[in-house]
């Protein structure tokens, strides 16, 4: 075959190369179809999609338990620790596992990464099932949280814990003297499901820089001023920025008590599971205390933000938030979730997340 034949022939095979690229989502500034799955990870395995990353707590109750994961690092997603706390779902139960941020032991950070760009120019709809339930303690602690972040920026390690739910960054304890730990690298959006109450507050130096700040004020409060809120956040990078966007409480003004306007509990009302429970029965025990969260941010040129959230009471999906997205929306978003406890406890879970482009208007 002569030279000219060659080159025509590598064309053609450049050419197929690229169509089947495009085809297969290679390229993620590739145009999504409305309401098109990005990506979707029921959490219900003995593993997940490797492109998300573990970290610290975080591990799946669908595989077999081993030793408890190091501490503030990143890995595969594996099985639970052979020591759980609180009443947590079965190990090894495959096909009806779950995604564990924390058990109920004091002092755990969770969180899962997903650092793959996904398109977000066109919007997009997130929908996933949490649970928060089990605390051993008197009051339950910390929440979950779901962020998005700039597609263009490595997502390798969450924000802050704590009240900063793993997003916005934190001054520890509010000490004036202390070292602000950062908060998630390119953030752009922080969902807060808030069962204690401090990521609704600007104390521990969260929204430092912000010209807006929260009801709350910037002191660090006790008892937590926003319990059972939800809450938004916006941009922000190392130790400036993640302001309050909005809000589940119907006070704006500076004076608390701040009451939720939620139509229901974020938590819920399960305190033990049987010794030797069969993953069947731990499903039917677990599915009233479910809570399924809908986060949609929507196309331009006047994208808004809209939170919904179904309480297993019958009504069907309710809205929480709706308010204007911080612009610009990147051309790609990455995202996490993330939980934790302090000297206060929860079981936190996550299952069946869904990310698809934006439904059409």
């Amino acid at each position: 075959m002569n030279n000219g034949a060659l080159r025509v022939v590598a064309a053609i095979a450049a050419a197929v190369a690229a169509t089947a690229a495009a085809s297969t989502g290679d390229d993620s500034r590739t145009h999504r179809e409305p309401g098109s799955l990005l990506v979707g990870e029921s959490f219900t395995g003995a593993d997940a999609d490797s492109r998300f990353i573990g970290y610290g707590a975080a591990c799946l109750t669908g595989a077999p338990r081993g030793a408890a994961p190091a501490e503030a690092t990143n890995h595969s997603l594996g099985g639970c620790r052979r020591d759980p706390a609180g009443p947590v779902p079965p190990g090894d139960a495959a096909t009806r596992g779950y995604l564990q941020l924390t058990d109920a032991h004091v002092e755990e950070t969770g969180a899962v990464l997903f650092d793959s760009p996904i398109p977000a120019e066109d919007g997009l709809e997130v929908t996933f099932e949490q649970w928060q339930y089990g605390n051993t303690t008197g009051a339950p602690a910390d929440g979950i949280s779901f962020f998005l972040t700039d597609g263009a920026v490595r997502l390798t390690t969450p924000g802050a814990f704590g009240g900063s739910l793993g997003y916005a960054q934190k001054l520890p304890d509010g000490s004036a003297d202390g070292r602000l730990v950062p908060g998630v690298r390119g953030g752009y959006l922080g969902i807060g499901l808030d069962v204690l109450g401090d990521y609704f507050g600007d104390g521990e130096r969260r929204g430092n820089g912000c010209e807006r700040r929260s009801p709350a004020g910037t002191i660090f409060r006790r008892p937590a001023p926003g319990p059972n809120i939800v809450s938004a956040r916006g941009p922000g990078d190392g130790n400036d920025g993640y302001c309050l966007l909005a809000a589940t409480t119907g006070n704006t003004t500076t004076r608390g008590p701040w009451p939720s306007t939620l139509p229901g509990r974020l938590h819920g009302d399960l305190r033990r599971m049987p010794s030797g429970v069969t993953p069947d029965r731990a499903e039917e025990l677990l599915e009233p205390v479910k809570r399924t969260v809908r986060v949609r941010v929507s196309s331009p040129p006047k994208p808004m933000v809209t939170v919904d959230i179904d309480f297993q009471d019958g009504h069907g999906f309710r809205q929480a938030l709706r308010f204007d997205a911080p612009e610009p929306i990147p051309d790609t978003v990455k995202f996490g979730f993330a939980a934790s406890t302090g000297t206060l406890t929860d079981v936190q879970l996550i299952r069946h997340l869904a990310v698809r482009a934006a439904p059409s208007k």
